[in-house]
């Protein structure tokens, strides 16, 4: 009999004991339970990563949507849908717009359709049960039968606000809540939101057809 065949620690050469069988279970356990907890930690960090990515693309693209209605904003009134005029920039509860709207003007964007040339387009904001919605008219001159496409561009806000920058007779640059000259466009566009999470964004824009 071989030396390893007497010994009362080992079975047949090359085996192993029922302790060393229930350490290396015990240390593999071990090793599974700390790589699934990091496997688990990495997943939820890569999730919550890509859902603030998300958040932070579709924010950015509202600011860059409403940065761009500001920004080319013209002075062109144009007609409600029962015949009215109706100013080239509407704001402020007390004005007539249309439930949870609280912004609309006229502005100017470029048409793939006819090359780099730009049409006026009429458009508005509204904040409607937490969403934030782009609302545009194919024509300037509205009838009853004119059709609005409404576009989701940011949910989860509580509040959306718009302030305008204008000069007061002194000269001193000053911000108002409501916007009711019609003769003339504001010098920029202030926009906050305020997020169901608490998180406030502010963003200023120049308008560039002011004088």
């Amino acid at each position: 009999m071989s030396h390893c065949e007497r010994s009362n620690l080992r079975g047949p050469c090359g085996g192993f004991t029922l302790l060393e069988m229930v350490v290396a279970i015990g240390i593999f356990a071990i090793i599974a339970v700390i790589s699934y907890s990091s496997l688990d930690q990495f997943i939820d960090t890569r999730e919550t990563i890509e859902s603030r990515h998300e958040e932070l693309a579709a924010l950015q693209m509202t600011m860059t949507l409403i940065g761009r209605d500001a920004r080319f904003m013209i002075n062109r009134p144009v007609r409600d849908s029962y015949g009215d005029e109706e100013a080239m920039l509407l704001s402020g509860e007390s004005l007539a717009l249309a439930e949870s709207e609280f912004f609309r003007l006229t502005t100017s964007h470029p048409d793939p359709r006819i090359g780099l040339t730009s049409r006026p387009q009429r458009v508005g904001w509204r904040l409607q049960d937490g969403d934030l919605q782009r609302v545009r008219w194919d024509v300037l001159d509205r009838d009853e039968d004119s059709k609005e496409y409404v576009r989701t561009v940011l949910t989860g806000v509580t509040i959306a606000e718009v302030r305008y920058f204008t000069f007061s007779e002194g000269g001193e640059l000053e911000t108002i809540d409501e916007w009711d000259i019609a003769s003339s466009l504001p010098v920029g566009i202030e926009f906050l939101l305020t997020m169901d999470d608490g998180k406030e964004y502010r963003r200023v824009f120049a308008v560039a057809g002011s004088s």
